[in-house]
């Protein structure tokens, strides 16, 4: 992809950020705000011309266009790039989608939309045409090439990266609400989300987030209190205790069961001499 790169300096005003893929964390925003107060703009962003003359698009940079006008800032060193609306969605999720502080929510969005967009400008890649709708198939095999870089990149197998993409089809205003909250950051949570509809992803979700001491935890008990299921009382400490030794007596080798009885053999002789 060729691009025309040009730093310019640009009034913030004529900058437009659009949709984005993932939300501006304020707290982020303030961090790197401090950094460019203290050392400047070390990175231009990127945009691209806005179909409006004088005015551009973002394309990479949400966070440092953000402490800048947290700092007052006018304008804004960027580099103009000649990139189409695809192509520039591509750059904005290559640039944050391997990134340590994504969570894993927004990390399945970026993703699926990047797999959609490999598609759209690499056609060939794409397996079997138009597929089922169930969720799975939703996204079909990946690209080879981009599945095998995502892989070693996040250093997950095949397997795990199309659970993470599947993850995608949460419901967009459930992602909306749960983004930056624990259960973006939980695999296990966003893939209970996947397996309920868009109306209970909503409903567990207004449970979980209620707060009070009476709130279900996890989705799975959120889901459990919308069904009616009643929850499983916990073990008394003696239940809980056979439980543990039962567990280790069958996960033991025979000979260490057999020593086992020849002890409790040795104890029983001894508390009845």
């Amino acid at each position: 992809m060729t691009e025309a790169r040009t730093s310019v300096k640009i009034a913030l005003a004529l900058i437009d950020t659009g949709e984005r893929l993932r939300q501006v964390d304020p707290d982020r925003s303030l961090l790197i705000a401090a950094s460019m107060k203290a050392d400047g703009l070390r990175t231009p962003i990127e945009v691209r011309p806005a179909k409006k003359a004088g005015r551009y698009l973002l394309v990479v940079g949400g966070h440092r266009l953000d402490a800048a006008t947290l700092l007052g800032w006018e304008e804004i060193a960027a580099y103009v790039l000649d990139l189409s609306a695809d192509q520039a969605r591509l750059r904005e999720i290559d640039e944050n989608l391997y990134r340590a502080e994504l969570s894993e929510l927004d990390r399945s969005v970026f993703l699926a939309e990047r797999k959609r967009l490999h598609e759209k400008l690499h056609p060939a890649t794409k397996h079997g045409g138009a597929r089922p709708a169930e969720q799975v198939a939703i996204f079909g095999d990946l690209a080879p090439r981009f599945s095998a870089d995502a892989c070693e990149k996040l250093g997950v197998s095949e397997r795990t990266l199309q659970r993470m993409i599947a993850r995608a089809v949460i419901d967009p205003a459930v992602r909306k609400r749960i983004s930056g909250t624990r259960l973006a950051d939980k695999g296990s949570e966003l893939d209970a989300l996947v397996r309920l509809s868009p109306d209970e992803q909503a409903k567990a979700v207004d449970l979980i987030l209620s707060g009070g001491d009476g709130a279900p935890r996890s989705v799975q008990a959120a889901t459990d209190r919308l069904r009616g299921v009643r929850p499983t009382p916990a073990p008394s400490p003696d239940d809980a205790a056979w439980a543990r030794l039962l567990k280790a007596w069958e996960d033991a080798p025979p000979r260490v069961q057999q020593r086992f009885l020849s002890h409790i053999g040795a104890v029983s002789q001894r508390d009845a001499a």
